[in-house]
């Protein structure tokens, strides 16, 4: 898949507005799908079940689940149809071990949420590479914590897995501005979402063709 990739986030509770949503930023050209924490917490692993069905096999599916630990969720994840599960991250060597071969016996992979102080980030982030992990993925901490966020220190992204290899790193933002400069520095997908919230196909047409922009340098 060209990088970075698109992934659309359905933050929603209503599942037949999510089918909307889901449908107009696949028509759009995103190439993955988030089943949102909200319609998680609202229909429970059932909603990943939903949307499977709804868009077919061969989208790629994440469900966000914001847990520490992956048997809370993985099990059901996979069996209704999720590729991937988004964890936050355990500190305890032991329990990224084990999160790590959860998600592996049930034919999911783990995205590691880097939920730390910007300035732990690589620390964290590196940490999970050599237990592993081959996604990452970052959000903007301004609104977290009051101080400078990652998108705003993007001098930091080329370096924030320095022996990364084959681990991947996902930046969300609902900047576009700040999307942009994510892709310029190296991020292998981008996630939106607060957009696609009120349906748009124009809103969500703009947000994706100038994050292709970016990628292609333009």
């Amino acid at each position: 898949m060209e990088r970075p990739w698109i992934q659309a986030a359905i933050d929603v509770e209503d599942i037949d507005l999510a089918k909307k949503i889901a449908f107009m930023a696949l028509d759009n050209g995103a190439e993955w799908l988030e089943v949102g924490t909200p319609l998680l917490y609202t229909y429970g692993h059932s909603a990943i079940g939903m949307l499977r069905k709804a868009v077919g096999k061969d989208v790629t599916l994440v469900a966000d689940y914001k847990c520490p630990y992956a048997a809370l969720c993985i099990e059901q994840a996979a069996q209704q149809g999720a590729d991937h599960v988004m964890l936050t991250v355990g500190y305890q060597d032991v329990v990224i071990d084990r999160n790590i071969q959860i998600c592996r016996d049930a034919g999911i992979t783990p995205i590691f949420e880097l939920s730390v102080r910007p300035d732990d980030l690589a620390t964290v982030a590196e940490k999970l590479v050599q237990h592993g992990a081959k996604f990452l993925f970052s959000r903007h901490f301004t609104s977290l914590y009051g101080e400078m966020g990652l998108l705003e220190k993007m001098d930091q992204l080329p370096m924030l897995l320095p022996k990364r290899s084959d681990c991947l790193l996902g930046i969300t933002s609902d900047d576009l501005e700040e999307a942009q400069d994510a892709v310029r520095k190296g991020a292998d997908w981008i996630t939106f979402g607060y957009v696609l919230r009120k349906p748009d196909s124009s809103v969500c047409k703009l947000w994706i063709d100038t994050i292709r922009s970016a990628r292609k340098g333009e």
